[in-house]
């Protein structure tokens, strides 16, 4: 069986095809607004705690690269073809071992020719004082003038003038002879040979190796300004700050450091202080060049304020703040200043006192300055 509609009756059927769906999503969404804003009016619940006091040893960290306490280039220091070499390459040397030889025969040959011409004067000076001795006695007999004693006089102190000149001489000789036997200045290891047996040497010919000592070695590094301030008021001059240095791998070296350079002034340029601190080495595991960071510890305890990071919002360009709850349970922003971490707390320079009550769980559901919050338990208490 057909019904048939009239016009009228169709067209009142497609209005309310078209009006019933958007009355429909209208009160849908009064009502969605309505319980949303129902929703934001109700507390949120948090978890709330007080500030915390946290005692530490001041620390700080920097990179630092070790150093040989000496490091000295071996010269030669006469000229002369080098005959011969006494060590291996990468050796460990002793102070006067001996590292190379200069072929010595020519000044050899001047210590023999400094020789002779030293006995030569000898002999006339002696023959000059004998006869300044019988001049003496003679001039007493009245049997010489007095002008030929004054001339032996002066021969004898002519030859005894060229005589200590000719010693001297003798000396350089055997001091320069000396000079062709080239040995270690100090205890070390001796590196890379730059000039090998065979070539002629001379004084300008540069390093003919580099000999490094062992131990004790030197670790220098660079620590910012505020570290520098926070370790020198935590510390007794950096004497008592322990110094630890760490390798690549992630060990720690087992020997502690002391400070035993601090510069005179702060590097304009970087905004930080040259620092130097010396570690036995007898292990030699500390190798000159190697870069190693480095931790440094002060002896006193110090207490800070602390706040958990989880509990902030911000960043380090724009500061940080926490949400804070007042006496009648609504949000107050607090900005605050931090500096160092503590076990994933910042430590608050600025912005907070002991007695207030911060939010650290449920600060997704602070929105706004003034809201309202509902404490479900203090941190401590749980």
């Amino acid at each position: 069986m057909k019904i048939k509609l009239t016009r009228k009756q169709v067209g009142i059927i497609i209005l309310l095809i078209i009006i019933v769906p958007i009355i429909y999503n209208k009160s849908a969404g009064f009502i969605a607004g309505v319980i949303q804003r129902r929703a934001l009016s109700m507390p949120k619940e948090v978890i709330v705690d007080n500030p915390h006091i946290e005692k530490i040893n001041v620390s700080a960290e920097a990179t630092g690269r070790v150093e040989a306490k000496y490091s000295i280039d071996v010269i030669a220091r006469v000229s002369g073809f080098l005959l011969k070499k006494y060590f291996n390459e990468g050796d460990f040397v002793k102070k006067g071992q001996l590292l190379f030889q200069i072929d010595p025969r020519e000044f050899q040959l001047s210590v023999n020719n400094a020789m002779a011409t030293v006995n030569q004067y000898q002999a006339l000076y002696t023959n000059a004082q004998q006869e300044l001795d019988r001049a003496n006695a003679l001039v007493k007999e009245d049997l010489i003038s007095r002008s030929d004693v004054d001339q032996s006089l002066a021969t004898r102190n002519q030859n005894k003038a060229l005589l200590d000149a000719a010693k001297q001489q003798l000396e350089l000789s055997k001091v320069n002879l000396g000079y062709t036997t080239i040995k270690s200045p100090i205890d070390g290891r001796i590196g890379k040979v730059n000039i090998t047996e065979g070539n002629y040497v001379t004084a300008s010919s540069g390093s003919l190796v580099n000999v490094a000592s062992v131990s004790p070695v030197y670790v220098t590094f660079s620590l910012k300004t505020d570290d520098f301030v926070k370790l020198l008021r935590a510390s007794n001059k950096f004497e008592d700050v322990q110094v630890k240095v760490q390798f690549s791998d992630g060990d720690w070296y087992d020997e502690v450091g002391k400070i035993n350079f601090v510069d005179n002034k702060i590097d304009k340029n970087s905004g930080s202080v040259t620092m130097r601190a010396t570690f036995d080495n007898s292990k030699g595991w500390l190798v000159p060049g190697a870069y190693m960071k480095v931790k440094l510890i002060a002896p006193e305890l110090v207490e800070y304020m602390t706040v958990p990071q989880a509990c902030t919002k911000g960043d380090a360009m724009s500061g940080y703040y926490v949400w804070a709850v007042d006496e009648n349970n609504k949000a107050v922003r607090k900005d605050i200043k931090v500096s160092d971490d503590i076990n994933n707390n910042w430590v608050v320079e600025e912005g907070l006192e002991m007695s207030d009550v911060i939010v650290v769980t449920g600060i997704q559901n602070v929105a706004q300055e003034g809201q309202k919050l509902k404490i479900t338990t203090k941190q401590s208490e749980k």
